[in-house]
This record gives C-alpha cells, structure tokens and sequence, in this order.
C-alpha cells in the first residue's frame, strides 16, 4: 500500500474548541482567531484548511496554491463559494447536525428570557432601588402580564432537525399550539404546512431556523414585522441577516411587536454601528442578545470534534463523509 499523503492543516479558529488528532502524517498551524486580512498569509501553504465562521473566499484561495480541503467546523457554510471550489478540485466538508440538542434549549432559554423579561428585571434589581421605591416591576411590562406558554402560538420557520427539535420541546412544555411555515414565497403548501404570510398573522412566538441563503437574506424585514401581532416574539438562532436589523430595531422602539431575541447578528462579533446594539449608551428596549453562544456545550464540542476528525481523516484515504464539493463536483 502506497504512503499517505503528508498534508499541512491549518485551523484558522481554534477559539471554540481543541482541535483533534487525525490518524495521517500532517504538520499543523493552529490560531486561536483570524482576521479577513490575515487568511492569505495564514493559508498559503496549507493543503488542508479548517474553519468555522472566519470566510476563506475565492481571492484568499487563490493564494493558497496547494489546498485541496476547505473544513468547516460547523453545521452553517452559506458563506463557501462551491463552484469556485469545484472548479479549483478544491474538496468542501462540514460538520452537520452537530449542536441541535444546545440550539433547540437555548432558543427556548431565549423565549423566556424575553417573555419574562428576565435579563432586564435582574439588572434593574441588582443596578437600581426601583424594587423597594416602587415595590414592585410588574408596571415595566409596558404591555401588560406576560403570556403564559399555554397561551401561545409557536411559530417555526426551517423544519430541518433544529426546528423538528424547538417543536418538540415547545409541546413539551405545554406551548398553546405550534405550527410550521412553508417556505416565503411557495407557491404550493406541504403536508402540515401553513403559509409563510399565514403565520406571521397568526403566531405569538415567531422562532427562525432556517439557513442563510439568498431566499432568506432579509426574509423579515418591516412589511413582516408590522403584519405580525402586538404581542409578537421573534426569536432569531438561525443566521444573522436573514431579520433586517434596522427593520427590527425600529418594530421594537415603536412597539410594532412586543419584543425580540437573538443568539446571531448580521456581524459578527458585534461591533459598534449594528442597529441592534446600543448607540448611545441606551439599549433597545424589548430586545435580548446572546453572543453566538446557543450551540456551545459539552455534547456540541464532543460531536463537532468526532465530525471533524471523521470528516478529515475520511477524505484523506478517499471516503470522505458530509461533503459538499468532491472531485470536482458540488454534490449538495
């Protein structure tokens, strides 16, 4: 049998969590983050790349003249250009399905965080002597007592594992009802699918799932938000961009919806500008934030590690698993 190739890998995000052993020969460069800048120099001789949010493109590729594995340490790669990988025979993997049990909890932490209004009555509690001036914060929900779950609409957007999962978990706890979007703009309804129009009028809870692409790139922006109820709570764990930010930044100060919560931003992290974050010194009231930090637990690292090394060690002998782009070819 002929010797395994010896590769050079390079992570260019060892930030979220130790990269493992393969079983071939290879030298490794890790970073714990990279800069859109810095790719270029960091990639140039790799053969094999991995990567989670940081975007290797085309013109950081073209640099890179002997790689041939792009490894996406994630389930979301909306950002890889495959036809470009393809034309360059260059292999696309990712690590799919690897955090549906911590997304699914923590998009119904989100729910009620929100709906509770929990974030913002501990700092008041803990920041202000409202409580014992006024003895009592039921008066800061400006719309009055929350729903209880009973008393909701749940709405899912993406009935992949992650929205199969929330579904599950919402009947579980004892949610009103849940339904299932069809997908904005089909013009046939599904089995158990309800029109994506329909179901902004009729949820109280408006929860997204759905990958980023270019059908869902600002898929609610203020003509949804304004058809949805005073009551409304988006929850966003999906992908930054596909709510229009500025268009749910105004919804939540003239009170088009009750309120909102988010674990992804269009940028990521975020930084100062996004029109969901504070501009002066004032957050946007009704609006909770998470920074990206739904998928991380200890069952996420454990699978995403063992996808990883599967997936790599699986290309390197010629079985390669969760691929996109192969020998040429964009296969999904």
């Amino acid at each position: 049998m002929a010797p395994l190739p010896k590769h050079h890998v390079v992570c260019l995000e060892e930030c979220h969590c130790a990269i493992p052993k393969f079983s071939f020969p290879y030298t490794y460069q890790g970073y714990y983050n990279t800069t859109s800048d810095e790719i270029v120099a960091r990639i140039k001789d790799a053969t094999i790349v991995i990567s989670t949010i940081v975007q290797v493109m085309p013109a950081h590729m073209e640099k890179a003249p002997h790689l041939k594995l792009l490894a996406i340490m994630a389930t979301g790669m909306d950002w890889v250009d495959k036809e470009y990988c393809a034309t360059r025979g260059i292999s696309v993997i990712n690590s799919p399905q690897s955090n549906i049990s911590s997304v699914s909890e923590h998009a119904m932490g989100l729910y009620f965080a929100a709906r509770k209004k929990i974030v913002e009555m501990h700092i008041r509690t803990t920041t202000t002597d409202e409580w014992a001036r006024e003895g009592s914060l039921t008066k800061k929900f400006l719309d009055g007592p929350p729903l209880t779950a009973s008393q909701e609409v749940l709405g899912v957007v993406g009935y992949g594992a992650l929205g199969k999962r929330i579904e599950m978990l919402a009947r579980a706890i004892g949610f009103g009802d849940v339904i299932v979007s069809e997908r904005k703009g089909a013009s046939q309804l599904r089995d158990t699918r309800v029109a994506f129009e329909e179901v902004l009028k009729r949820v109280t809870v408006l929860v997204l799932t759905c990958p980023r692409d270019t059908s869902t790139v600002n898929m609610i922006g203020e003509a949804e938000l304004k058809s949805m109820r005073k009551e409304a709570l988006l929850i966003n764990v999906a992908r930054g961009g596909i709510v229009n930010e500025a268009a749910l930044a105004k919804a939540l100060k003239e009170r088009w919806i009750s309120s909102a919560a988010t674990d992804v931003l269009e940028v990521e992290p975020g930084i100062k500008g996004s029109p969901l974050l504070p501009q002066d010194g004032e957050p946007i009231p009704n609006l909770t934030i998470s920074p990206h930090i739904a998928w991380f637990a200890q069952e996420t690292i454990t699978t995403l590690q063992r996808l990883l090394k599967e997936g790599i060690d699986g290309w390197v002998v010629g079985k390669p698993v969760n691929v996109h782009v192969h020998e040429g070819r964009i296969l999904r």
